[in-house]
């Protein structure tokens, strides 16, 4: 290279630097990064072992700022190598083209594990609960769908096929689940009825969060119960960060006796949930006759506790049944029969679970459909989600504008104006 093309080049990236640095898009995104520590995790996998590929930190970071930016990854691809200071910034060189294709970030999503991730996070948030920014006496657990990008869930198509897999080839991790109707976006049956939850393919995200961030995320085919992955989201939380004694908070869903022996007993909190509306209901027959309590048993074969509930006259059945029977399993330290939900602390305590709908209703944006095939691919995506307002919510803090902890969009303005 001549000592012209060298001095002309130092002269580009001065300028460029100087740009850079001013530009606030830019520096908006770069302190997003830098208010994590993406060091917990190893930067190579196997290294000294073949070609050492892209830098995991580097990746993260590019698909970081493509959930902050709302990129599909083409588009995020492109904003790289446009702009190639920044790319060199994450870890990149574009100069040299040596940046991730659609294929290598489509991969990796694929092969990351998942539980890298949580590191970070838990990292990052236990440094803000340090730092008084994140109050961990509330964790609050909720869902929001994912819809898959197919003509199943076009209301013109859907119907066609019994199965999704009669349609794909290739395996899917989603499947058909319901999902409630949004009162801005009604939807009617033929009847002209308005629905209250219409069937959709694709992923369930279950969350974890405090009252104005989310933390970890599991996904789960749409089909799947909410409860049974409150037990693992609630082992993160008691492993990775340490909590003990908060305050449980989540919707009837979330009912269920195990789950509240969960809470009370292996992570010594206390649960606040509301009753279904069918346990708040007496037990009738099929005749319309209430039924009474006949005996408690375990059940050997999935080792649950049940109460079998007997009609009092079942001569008298109008029916003609020798008998109507129902039946409910209870635990044996029923802390759910415990909890007396009409009492002024429980709607106190349970009133702050509002605060988090914002917060899922930015999540569900963010991710709100996918053609990613894989489980592990979406569960990357939203714990990123998650992370990027968790960011937020430090460079908040370090402004010293507290009032936006969980206003990302308001925060990004903020700075634009700085």
């Amino acid at each position: 290279m001549s000592l012209y093309s060298e001095s002309k080049q130092l002269y580009f990236d001065f300028v460029y630097s100087e740009y850079f640095n001013k530009h606030s898009e830019f520096k908006y995104l770069l302190d997003l990064i830098n208010q994590i520590d993406w060091s917990v995790i190893p930067e190579f996998n196997n290294p000294h072992v073949g070609r050492t590929g892209y830098s995991r930190h580097s990746l993260l970071k590019a698909m970081f700022v493509q959930k902050v930016k709302g990129f599909n990854t083409r588009e995020l691809i492109h904003f790289l190598r446009s702009n190639p200071f920044f790319s060199q910034a994450i870890g990149f060189n574009p100069i040299a083209n040596f940046v991730p294709s659609e294929s290598t970030f489509s991969s990796f999503k694929k092969s990351f594990d998942t539980s890298l991730l949580d590191d970070i996070i838990a990292s990052t948030v236990k440094r803000g609960i340090n730092e008084g920014i994140f109050d961990p006496n509330n964790l609050c657990i909720d869902s929001y769908p994912v819809s898959f990008r197919s003509f199943f869930n076009n209301k013109k198509s859907h119907g066609k096929f019994k199965y999704c897999n009669e349609y794909y080839n290739s395996p899917l991790d989603a499947d058909f689940g319901v999902k409630p109707v949004s009162n801005s976006k009604p939807v009617y049956d033929k009847h002209g009825n308005q629905k209250q939850s219409i069937s959709y393919l694709g992923y369930k995200v279950h969350t974890l969060s405090f009252l104005n961030v989310p933390v970890f995320s599991v996904v789960s085919p749409a089909s799947h119960h909410d409860k049974n992955y409150a037990f693992p989201l609630l082992n993160k939380a008691k492993d990775l960060l340490n909590l003990t004694g908060f305050n449980f908070l989540a919707d009837a869903a979330y009912d269920s006796s195990d789950l509240y022996d969960f809470v009370h007993l292996e992570s010594e909190s206390t649960a606040f949930i509301p009753l279904r509306t069918s346990s708040k209901k007496p037990l009738v027959g099929d005749c319309g006759k209430p039924l009474s309590l006949h005996s408690h048993y375990r059940e050997t074969k999935r080792n649950i506790l049940r109460n079998k509930y007997v009609c009092d006259d079942p001569s008298n059945c109008p029916l003609n049944k020798y008998n109507c029977y129902a039946y409910r399993n209870f635990s044996k330290d029923d802390f759910r029969s415990f909890l007396n939900r009409d009492s002024s602390s429980f709607k106190k305590v349970y009133k702050k679970r509002t605060l988090i709908e914002s917060i899922f209703s930015k999540l569900a944006d963010m991710t709100n459909s996918t053609s990613l095939r894989c489980k592990n691919s979406v569960e990357v995506e939203c714990n990123l989600s998650n992370l990027y307002l968790i960011a937020s919510a430090f460079l908040a803090h370090s402004m010293g504008r507290d009032d936006l902890l969980a206003s990302p969009k308001t925060l990004m303005y903020e700075t634009a104006v700085c």
